[in-house]
């Protein structure tokens, strides 16, 4: 069922056997497998089905160092369905390689292999709607080219493994129906988690303090699970300080915050394939529609090998000359610019955004009122795509175009540095701190990236396979001025991590807080290293594992109906 604020009242009390704090992915993920189970379930969502400038306001945050990461509010939704209202919709596993301890990366490790969560990607799978699992893409085309560009492949770079893309879901809405009508499921709209407090010389949590339109409810449950996002989830534990624990709730060890991790990413390179022909750039459909695309990987002996973080490469636009020529490349520029100045939120920013970007945004204009006669019904096309329900992910350039980008994602070294935290000036609107992020990298960050660039660009003109753009040093600058205004992309990962040592994690290896009997995590803050992949895939695989850790748990208050059971 899908409650409203107006079925409330100022000091009410709801009682449930699990509490779920979030909406998003994860917490929908773990409703839903939890459904079976004859236990009432409250999803208390910070949001309604579309976002609000008010609840906007309450992701508002401070960046430490201003600039040197994008405003807090700007990759999250205070919403029902959380950031999956915003999501692209790849979905990627992580690897084997990523769950091991690597000796050339410090703090890696997971208290589990890859075997542990491979069944539920298979169950993410289905969630998220991309068809089977299978993302070797030898396995999934058989008939078709074994390279994304012939001849490249090596031990130090394979082209086999896929992405598959989502349509994308939007978790609330694909799922409203089944939430809506399960009897033991209670989502609680526009309520926003306060403070978590516990059972005095205990170590239970007790209840949640709710704002529900301009008064406060409780919550109480036998288990409670804080699935609200990388940024809120330590955020909510160190504003629940109490006597137990002074500095945080879970912060035994000050690890709560830390670790805070994203991925390094962006185009540097470019290359002009010698041999169009063959090439395999574009996006690949399975038998049921689903979108799919190849990327370099460097596989785990050669991580090993070259003492690498895990990495990927795929072709993507190009920031050259030749590329701003592309008429999809300026069509989906301007787009993209008109968007980022509609998004604005005073005319006097819209303003300011529109002088910022117009001189490109004349050119590509001017590009695309010359081009646009003749690639019109290429357009058509494309538009059409991008409006279906199974939409096509992005555009690609034209293979005519001279240069494709050489995009690259990669992990980011663990950093107790690294981290987010409550500001000490800053307040929402209803009086809590606000997060403040002070991301962190380290050296070896930066080497990686270098070295897998100049691995690959080596490779490809041992091959004399085409032309490339490229120079470590212009590498090396890119890279520092990415750091200096970096932007996450919505990979919060790391800032209630996982371990088997409560000296250095958050939670222990079934997602349960160190020092509490039943306070549960989901998402990727509890991830102690973060791959190469999107996060958003593993978030789901691993919220189902938890889900079923849960099922295994003696909390046996039945429901008598479909009503929450209030004091």
């Amino acid at each position: 069922m899908i409650v409203t604020k107006n079925n409330f009242q100022s000091g009410q009390t709801l009682t449930a056997d699990i509490c779920i704090i979030g909406s998003g992915p994860a917490a929908i993920s773990m409703a839903l497998s939890l459904d079976s189970l004859r236990r009432t379930i409250i999803i208390v969502a910070g949001g309604a089905w579309s976002e609000t400038v008010d609840n906007q306001d309450l992701n508002r945050g401070v960046v430490a160092t201003p600039g040197s990461h994008e405003p807090l509010e700007e990759n999250r939704r205070r919403q029902f369905g959380g950031t999956s209202a915003a999501w692209g919709g790849r979905c990627i596993p992580f690897d084997p390689i990523d769950f091991k301890k690597r000796s050339w990366v410090p703090d890696s490790g997971w208290p589990f292999p890859y075997e542990t969560l491979e069944p539920y990607y298979r169950k993410a799978a289905s969630l998220c709607q991309i068809g089977d699992s299978t993302f070797n893409a030898h396995a999934a085309f058989p008939d078709n080219p074994r390279e994304i560009i012939a001849g490249l492949d090596s031990t130090d770079f394979v082209s086999n493994h896929l992405e598959r893309w989502s349509p994308p879901i939007n978790f609330a809405k694909a799922y409203r129906t089944e939430l809506d009508r399960s009897l033991a499921i209670q989502v609680l709209l526009d309520a926003h988690v306060l403070k978590i407090n516990m059972v005095d010389n205990s170590d239970q949590v007790s209840s949640v303090a709710v704002a529900v339109d301009g008064f406060q409810i409780s919550i109480e449950a036998t288990t409670f699970v804080l699935a609200a996002g990388g940024i809120e989830n330590p955020r909510l534990l160190l504003a629940s300080h109490n006597k137990q624990f002074p500095t945080g709730m879970g912060n035994l060890h000050d690890n709560v915050g830390r670790y805070y991790m994203a991925h390094l990413s962006g185009i540097y390179a470019e290359i002009n394939p010698a041999n169009r022909d063959s090439l395999l750039a574009d996006f690949e459909r399975d038998p049921e529609g689903v979108y799919c695309r190849r990327r370099w990987w460097i596989p785990e002996e050669a991580q090993k090998a070259h003492k690498l973080l895990n990495s990927i490469f795929f072709l993507y636009l190009s920031h050259s000359t030749e590329g701003h020529r592309d008429l999809l490349f300026s069509a989906r520029f301007v787009s993209k610019g008109l968007l980022s100045i509609a998004s604005q939120k005073s005319v006097r920013n819209a303003v300011r955004k529109a002088r910022l970007v117009f001189p490109d945004l004349k050119e590509h204009l001017i590009n695309m009122g010359t081009k646009s006669f003749s690639q019109l019904p290429n357009l058509f096309r494309l538009g059409m795509k991008r409006l279906a329900k199974r939409r096509l992910p992005y555009l690609l350039p034209a293979m005519n175009s001279k240069y494709w980008g050489l995009y690259f994602q990669t992990e980011q070294i663990p950093n107790r540095e690294s981290r987010v935290f409550l500001s000490t000036s800053k307040t929402d609107a209803f009086g809590v701190p606000r997060a403040e992020v002070s991301i962190a990298f380290l050296e070896a960050d930066v080497e990686s990236v270098v070295l897998a660039h100049n691995l690959f660009v080596e490779n490809f003109r041992r091959k004399n396979l085409g032309e490339v753009l490229y120079s470590e040093a212009g590498l090396r600058a890119y890279i520092a001025e990415s750091m200096r205004s970096f932007n996450s992309g919505a990979h919060h990962i790391g800032t209630t991590r996982m371990s088997d040592d409560p000296r250095t994690g958050v939670v222990d290896r079934n997602a349960k807080v160190y020092g509490l009997s039943n306070l549960y995590i989901a998402g990727s803050s509890v991830f102690p290293t973060g791959g190469h992949a999107n996060p958003t895939f593993t978030i789901i695989a691993h919220a189902l594992l938890l889900a079923d850790h849960l099922k295994t748990k003696n909390s046996i208050r039945d429901f008598a109906d479909q009503s929450l059971v209030v004091k």
